[in-house]
Parts: structure tokens; sequence; C-alpha cells
């Protein structure tokens, strides 16, 4: 019934020509606890599952932009965007969360937090309406960028805030670094492994099959050591797109895989959403919620200059950045396994906002590669 009733959301959404990753949010919204209660939350916890595979194919996908020969070309510039958008989005959250809430700790985790962007509802707008450019190229990169700063610099934060009395700084700086090289190995040598398996396989099925349950061992691994899930689905896909024989074959055919369980995903994230959190959104809320906009955008302006950007990302790369949703929820999650307490008071504020960002953020995207002339204005 989530796949269906999805559909039909997307069809809607389409016919009010908005993107259909809106109608699969908004259809969630109306069926989950927020409003008809048709999917519960217990339904949405004991699904669980569908939401780790559909994210960890996301960032698979996601990882698949960098194919060495396109990436070098443009390495250094979405670079610098990447990093100076992240640290204008990072210094303003923490700065004025800093200031409303006296919690320099919390004010970290959400700066930290808001350097993430959707890579799905990104990666979704931009393959609905076929975009194709360098905006979109740009866009895709500082996207996946974004999302591994954002958990790089998430990790070690979180590692001061929760750090053991008994353990030393750098005991603590070590075990960091640990967790995050053991997920960019286990997505190494997963990625490195099915794509070497593919020689062996003869029906193209069972080739997909092969890398769907590859990303599942991932996710499976990852959450039993307590590593991170997301970057080493992400490093899967950069590793499989550069050494894979059969990559580009490999990446068409799991599209095919994918849209049931991207419906299910979104439709679930929004049933997820707790909309009656929106009209108790404090003064921290909503610092995160201005800020965290504001200072990716005002940064990529104010230093347009120097970064080089043409007219067309100077004035809409910031709007489409956006976008927040599964990344920044599986952070909390992790965060609430750690410390109950302060995984509830973060979560409170990133649910509250996603509301926002993730209905907003879809058609400022596809208005974005309008605007960028990547989507002819029909679409």
């Amino acid at each position: 019934m989530v796949i269906v009733l999805g559909l039909f959301g997307g069809k809607f959404a389409k016919y009010l020509k908005l993107p259909k990753v809106s109608g699969y949010l908004l259809i969630g919204l109306l069926i989950g606890p927020s409003a008809l209660n048709f999917v519960t939350a217990e339904i949405v916890k004991n699904i669980a599952i569908i939401n780790d595979l559909a994210l960890g194919m996301i960032l698979f996908a996601i990882g698949g932009i960098f194919e060495r020969h396109q990436f070098e070309k443009i390495a250094s510039d979405v670079t610098k965007i990447t990093l100076l958008q992240s640290l204008g989005g990072f210094v303003l959250v923490t700065l004025g969360v800093y200031l409303v809430s006296g919690d320099l700790f919390l004010a970290s985790l959400l700066g930290a937090i808001g350097i993430a962007t959707a890579p799905g509802a990104v990666l979704l707008v931009v393959r609905e309406y076929n975009a194709k450019g360098d905006f979109t190229n740009t866009l895709l990169y500082v996207v996946a960028l974004s999302n591994v700063l954002c958990i790089i610099v998430y990790e070690f934060i979180l590692s001061a805030v929760t750090i053991d009395s008994s353990a030393s700084l750098m005991m603590t700086i070590m075990l960091t670094f640990g967790k995050l090289f053991g997920a960019i190995l286990v997505g190494f040598l997963m990625g490195a492994f099915v794509s070497w398996w593919e020689n062996k396989v003869e029906d193209q099925a069972e080739l997909i099959l092969i890398f769907i349950a590859g990303i599942l061992i991932v996710i499976g691994v990852c959450k039993t050591f307590g590593l991170n899930s997301l970057l080493a689905s992400l490093v899967m896909g950069a590793v499989t797109i550069n050494i894979s024989m059969m990559h580009r074959l490999i990446y068409v055919e799991m599209r095919q895989t994918e849209q049931p369980l991207y419906i299910a995903f979104f439709v679930i994230s929004g049933a997820s959403l707790h909309f009656d959190l929106l009209w108790s959104l404090g003064a921290v809320g909503l610092a995160y919620l201005i800020l965290r906009v504001a200072g990716k955008w005002l940064t990529l302006v104010f230093f347009s200059a120097k970064l080089k950007l043409s007219d067309t990302a100077k004035k809409f790369l910031g709007p489409s950045l956006v976008t927040q949703a599964g990344v920044a929820i599986g952070l909390v999650h992790a965060t609430s396994e750690i410390d109950r307490e302060l995984g509830q008071t973060l979560g409170m504020i990133i649910y509250s906002t996603v509301i926002v960002y993730e209905i907003l953020g879809p058609p400022v995207i596809r208005w974005s590669l309008i605007k960028a002339g990547d989507v002819s204005e029909g679409m």
C-alpha cells in the first residue's frame, strides 16, 4: 500500500508541476502518525530495513558519480565549493544556536549535521527531469562531498561530546579515525569484491542481485561493528564505478530495481516526519532552520569570485542545497544509540526542521535546474 499510494502521490505531484518526490513525502505525511495514522509509528519502526536498504542504494548511486576521469577535471573546484559552503553553514549554525541555547556542544553537533544535503531528493529530481549540464554535475558532486564531510566532522564532534572520562583525547581521536577508516575499508572491499565477482556471472539478473546483496552486507557489517554504513555505501559505489568492467550496465539496471524502494523510502520518510513538532519549533530550531540555509547560500554568493562560480551557480547552487533528510536523521539515530537524551534533543530539532526542508527542497531543486538551463521549462 505504501508503494501504491506513493505512485498516486507522485502522479498528483507531477500534475501540479512538482517533483514526484514531493508527492511521495506528502502522501507519507498524510498516511503517517501526524495525520491519518494509517502507517503507525510501530509500522515505520518495523519496516526500517527498507529505509536502510534504500538509503544504502542512494549513497551507492551517489558514490557512482566519482568516475575518476570525469572527477579529476573538476575535483579542485568542487572541493573548494564544498569546503566553503560547508564551513559557512557550520559556523553560522554553531554561532547562532550557541547564542540562543548557551550549549556549545549541541550547537557544534547541529552545525555538523547542517553540512549534509539530502542525496536522495537531489538524485531523484535530477533523474526525473533528466537534468544534464555543468550545473547538475557540480550540484551532484557538492552534495556527495558535503555528506562525506558531514559524517567525518560529526563523528569527531560526537566523540568529543560523549568522551569517556577515563579515555584520553588522543585515544578518542584514534578511535574515531579507526571507525571512519573501518567504514571506508568495508565499502572498498565490498566494491572490489562484487566488481571481481561480476566476471563469474552470466545472468544479468544475478549480477544486480549480487550488488544489492553487497549493499545489504555493507549495512549489516557496519551496524554490527558500529561503523557508518552511509559512508561505506558511498565508498562502495565510488570503487565500483572505477574498477567494474560493467559499471554502466550495473547502474542502468539498478535503476529498475531502485524505483519501488525509493518510493517506499520517501513515503516512509514522510510518515516519519513529526508534523506536530513543527508547532513547537523553539528558538534553537528556528535558528537552525534559517541559519543553515543562509550560511550555505551567503557563503557561495560572497566567495563567488574567489571560487570562480558562474552566474548560474552563484544564484542557484545555494538554494539547491536546502533539502535534508536521510543522512541527518541517520546521524540522529546513531547518536541516540550512544546517548539517548542527546539523541532526543537533536531529534526534536532535526525532525521538525526536516519537514520544512523536505517539502520546500525538491520544488526548489527543480526550479534551480530549469533556471540553470539543464532542464527545459516545459518539464
